[in-house]
This record gives C-alpha cells, sequence and structure tokens, in this order.
C-alpha cells in the first residue's frame, strides 16, 4: 500500500496527475479531490460530541486540501516504482526532507516532511505494497500530534503506528 500524505503552503506544490494514468491497469480506484470549499464542505460531515471527531474538525480547519489516489491492483507488477518518481522527484525539492524509509520485502514506506518557519507545512507519507498504491495528499498548516485523528476521516486511509510490546519469553536470562 502506498501512502502519501503532504500538508503544504499550496496544493499546487506536488502535482499527482501522473498517477491517474494507473486508473486504466487498476481493478478498484478511488480518488478523493477537496480543496477550499469543498474541504470545508466536507468538514461538516465530521459532527457529534465524540473529542476524536471534533479534534479532527479543528485540524481540517486549518488545511487548503486533501487529495486521495488509491489504486488496486488484481497481479503484482501492475504498476512500478517508476509511476512515483515524478512525486518523488518533487519531494526532493526545497524545504523537503526525508525523515523516515522503511523496507520490508517489496513493500516501501516513506516519511518527508516540509517545513518554513520552523512550523510543517507538508507531511507526505509513501508505502508501496505488491498490489496496491495509495497517495494521500494534504496540504496546509497541521500539527503533527494531531494527525491521526484524520486516520480514516475524508477519504484518508487508516493510519495505524503499532509499536511491537516485547515478548517476555524473549528476555535475556
Amino acid at each position: 500500500m502506498l501512502v502519501v500524505f503532504v500538508p503544504m503552503g499550496r496544493a499546487q506544490d506536488i502535482d499527482l496527475s501522473g498517477l491517474d494514468k494507473l486508473a486504466n491497469r487498476a481493478s478498484e480506484v478511488n480518488t478523493i479531490s477537496l480543496d477550499g470549499e469543498n474541504l470545508k464542505t466536507a468538514a461538516q460531515f465530521l459532527t457529534g460530541k465524540d473529542p476524536d471527531i471534533q479534534q479532527a474538525r479543528a485540524i481540517v480547519e486549518g488545511l487548503q486540501g486533501i487529495w486521495v489516489r488509491n489504486f488496486a491492483f488484481k497481479d503484482k507488477d501492475e504498476y512500478s516504482s517508476r509511476n512515483l518518481a515524478p512525486v518523488r522527484n518533487q519531494l526532493k525539492g526545497a524545504g523537503w526532507s526525508k525523515i523516515v524509509e522503511s523496507r520490508e520485502k517489496d513493500e516501501v514506506s516513506e516519511i518527508y516532511l516540509r517545513s518554513a518557519n520552523q512550523k510543517t507545512i507538508g507531511l507526505a507519507i509513501i508505502a508501496e505494497e505488491p498490489k496496491e498504491l495509495t497517495v494521500v495528499v494534504i496540504s496546509g498548516s497541521i500539527d503533527l500530534e494531531r494527525l491521526g485523528k484524520l486516520s480514516g476521516n475524508l477519504g484518508i486511509p487508516p493510519i495505524e503506528l503499532h509499536h511491537p510490546k516485547p515478548d517476555p519469553s524473549k528476555a535475556p536470562k
């Protein structure tokens, strides 16, 4: 699964249009484009007294846009990392820093941050799986500590960070 999160100062800083050609090869395609007024309208669906929902709405109010491209494929090799080269090249631009890279077998995850004036104005998460590719772009000012509250809302896939618990049976004796 590829996930890209990108909060930025301006949406046009990251162009995802090169990924749209993958739709012809995918067995399932999900596309979300929320900017300006569309994002404000979508935020109205975040209702209720649940503190997590209220916090998610507060986060969304500081954003300029959310874009999602999700492609599921029937077979491996329906896309390649070369399809992501234009996105990754843009993430090498001014202000962007790769802070995490994880590779496991045929899966890749990367996290990029973009900062200006000591504020995070961009976040990109890329995670590839053999049969799925998801790109999420979030534009605007965001509090990284509260980012997880958007997980599973407004088309953003659930983000699960697992911290394995130590196995007591494997503890040194």
